[in-house]
């Protein structure tokens, strides 16, 4: 099994080779160069999107209505099962509400899909550009202020964002 340092390590790796360690992180042009069709459709609002492999094409289905920022999650994440899953045989996932289905996985999707949300939030938020763009903010915001304005120039949610900053230790506790 994968852990999240290797997984920060890939998505670091794919960035400084591909010349895109500059924000926000540009994961359309990204997918584009890894081969990986983006398909924008319209789905199910609780459907945010898919990976097909099939026929030697890899296409990510894209919820068009959803949010650009729930678009470009979605578009990371899903590369991150093209990247960190390419061993696993032809799969299709999809949301409704906050559970995912697999087409051929149904029990063991608890992992997998960490993985790929963490490649996700790796790929869009790396830790060198946060911790650039943070020294960069007055160290007088509060904390959701930083957030805030993190979140508007990495082009993610303010709930990804607040994840990533915890995650990677830089939460403030206000003293």
């Amino acid at each position: 099994m994968m852990n999240n340092n290797q997984i920060e390590k890939i998505t670091s790796e794919i960035l400084i080779n591909l010349n895109f360690l500059k924000v926000p992180v540009n994961v359309e042009k990204i997918s584009s160069l890894l081969n990986v069709e983006i398909v924008r459709q319209n789905l199910q609002d609780d459907i945010s999107g898919f990976l097909v492999r099939k026929n030697n094409k890899d296409v990510i289905g894209l919820n068009q209505s959803q949010h650009d920022v729930r678009q470009r999650f979605t578009i990371a994440h899903e590369l991150g099962h093209f990247i960190l899953h390419k061993d696993q045989p032809l799969f299709v996932d999809y949301y409704r509400g906050s559970k995912l289905f697999r087409s051929n996985q149904r029990g063991s999707n608890y992992i997998v899909e960490k993985q790929a949300n963490f490649f996700a939030a790796s790929l869009l938020m790396p830790k060198k550009l946060i911790n650039s763009e943070l020294k960069k903010l007055s160290e007088d915001m509060d904390y959701d202020s930083k957030v805030d304005v993190l979140s508007t120039k990495f082009k993610v949610s303010f709930q990804a964002m607040d994840f990533r900053l915890k995650y990677l230790g830089n939460y403030d506790y206000g003293f």
